[in-house]
């Protein structure tokens, strides 16, 4: 980390000074409108590269039998559902337990 104006040394200040050159110039590439269209085209090609890429890694990995990361959202989404349902059911059946008490042993009831 550079320390401005203690003393940072010289890695310090050399850090300084290429962060100075550097904001220069993307500051000029970005006012320019030729800089703008090309910073442009290169966030687009990006963009397009990264979908490429994702589209080639869901078909090695369906073909190799590896589940996506929509079969894993999908199967949290499900889990989720049955946590939900366990819960409500458990809640239920409490809540019966408690209207209608039995031998907490399980013998069913009666001598």
């Amino acid at each position: 980390m550079a320390q401005g104006g203690d003393g940072g040394g010289l890695a310090g200040r050399l850090i300084d000074v290429g962060t100075r050159y550097v904001l220069r110039a993307a500051e000029k590439v970005l006012n320019d409108p030729r800089g703008q269209e090309a910073v442009a085209r290169a966030v687009g090609m990006a963009q397009r590269g990264r979908r490429r890429m994702e589209q080639v890694q869901e078909r090695v990995m369906d073909a190799a039998g590896i589940p996506g990361r929509q079969d894993y959202q999908d199967l949290a989404k499900q889990l989720a559902r049955i946590k939900r349902k366990a819960r409500e059911l458990g809640e239920k059946l409490h809540a019966e337990r408690k209207r209608s008490p039995r031998d907490p042993a399980g013998g069913g009831g009666g001598a």
